[in-house]
């Protein structure tokens, strides 16, 4: 179904490129030792992308950490591409796909998928650390008692601690079958009580395999992010959702940072909100509805792996707070935030002592082909999400590079992996020339 949207987007990209189909905006004064000009191959490789049905459109944001090291970053670049929709749902008769075009803005919404991992989950659990309420060395047990650890053939254990799970070297398998999972375990209750996220902490508990000894190797997961969030809300007394939104995203003032709750009596996006859809699924498109199935299904809107909704410029906020070591200042709004402090974010942007050979700090990537070839090495750390998103920081540059792309609009069948590293190398290129 590639050729649908190719032949969909090739008009728009045919008038992107001559400006007809793009929004852009840049720092102003605060892009100098930016090349602007240079950022039009950023624009042709988008564009190129597009016009091949690698996604249907894009939203590209790069932020510079402010030069008071506490001020809101500056945004060098923030631009959109393509359409935020190219399709609106399925012909119930015969079932083909119905062409219905938006275009893309700067101020879409998007499905953040793993990238929720970072700014969702790893950000609320790094509150608990510098609370005191957590060790990043406690036993999994400590918080869900009747999770079991890894054992050999002989009898030897090995107990599974939250550094594992952060760090995917937990030994669990990358994820549950959603339908096979929900025809298992009903047992647990009706699924729109949400009894059925907590059947699927049980089943992890107590039933999930563990494929290797704990910090062996790298598997990456989404169990372990869903226990992550267990601990979260168990530790908190409340769903992680509200944890993360008191804590983290209303101290920032991220009025289009959220999760979904399925259950919740009211959706927190205005019906008019420019969201940008997912796939196609039983004839709707998925729009404000998490594209994880697992997030989706089981957990109902709200789970640790998935299911965080955010903008580009949302997103810059929260890599200059991370980029100024947790706290970032609203000179006009006369406000101070302090989020996270300096010494958690150093801890969990760090790869730990004995992990290196894993290239993964506590809940990011410590440096991979997200951040292309020309940024400082061993000092960037990103994250990607399934639908298309991605984030990267270079933390001794102080910039950050955000890719938002909806790549499985209508089918999942795009990609991006080499398109996010292209850009990092233009960006790179671009900045103090």
């Amino acid at each position: 179904m590639k050729g649908f949207v190719k032949t969909i987007v090739s008009l728009i990209a045919v008038a992107a490129a001559a400006g007809g189909a793009l929004a852009f905006r840049s720092g102003g004064a605060a892009g100098a030792g930016f090349d602007l000009g240079r950022m039009a191959l950023a624009d042709s490789v988008i564009l190129h992308a597009i016009a091949d049905g690698e996604f249907p459109g894009a939203v590209l944001c790069v932020v510079r950490r402010a030069e008071d090291g506490r001020s809101a970053g500056d945004v060098l670049y923030l631009k959109a591409y393509g359409n935020r929709q190219v399709c609106s749902g399925a012909d119930p008769v015969s079932g083909e796909p119905i062409g219905d075009t938006i275009p893309m803005t700067e101020d879409a919404v998007f499905d953040l998928a793993s990238l929720s991992k970072c700014v969702g989950t790893t950000l609320a659990f790094m509150r608990l650390v510098e609370d005191g309420k957590v060790r990043l060395t406690d036993d999994v047990a400590l918080y869900i008692p009747d999770f079991k650890p890894w054992s050999d053939k002989s009898g030897a254990k090995r107990d599974i601690t939250i550094k594992h799970l952060l760090t995917h070297t937990s030994g669990l398998p990358a994820g549950v079958h959603v339908p096979t999972f929900v025809s298992r375990y009903e047992k647990y209750g009706d699924p729109a009580e949400m009894n059925l996220r907590d059947s699927l902490v049980a089943y992890i508990a107590r039933d999930a395999a563990r494929l290797s000894r704990p910090s062996d190797e790298v598997r990456y997961s989404c169990l372990n992010f869903i226990v992550l969030q267990a601990i979260i809300e168990r530790v908190a007394g409340e769903r992680m959702d509200r944890f993360a939104e008191r804590e983290i995203f209303r101290p920032l003032g991220l009025a289009d940072t959220w999760y979904n709750a399925v259950d919740d009596p009211e959706r927190p996006y205005a019906p008019d909100a420019p969201i940008a859809p997912t796939s196609l699924v039983d004839g709707k498109v998925l729009r404000g509805e998490v594209h994880d199935p697992t997030a989706r299904i089981v957990n109902r809107g709200v789970s640790g792996n998935a299911g965080l909704f955010s903008t580009a410029e949302d997103l810059a906020v929260i890599a200059s707070m991370l980029m100024n070591g947790g706290s970032v200042d609203f000179p006009e709004e006369g406000r101070h935030v302090s989020v996270l402090s300096r010494r958690a974010v150093e801890t969990f942007f760090r790869i730990p002592s004995g992990y290196e050979r894993f290239g993964r700090t506590l809940g990011w990537v410590g440096g991979s082909s997200v951040g292309g070839d020309l940024f400082t090495e061993g000092r960037t750390v990103d994250h990607t999400g399934y639908t298309g998103t991605s984030m990267m920081m270079d933390l001794e540059e102080g910039v950050a590079v955000i890719l938002l792309t909806n790549r499985v609009h209508p089918f999942d069948e795009g990609s991006v992996a080499r398109t996010r590293a292209v850009i990092a190398n233009i960006v790179a290129a671009s900045l103090n020339r």
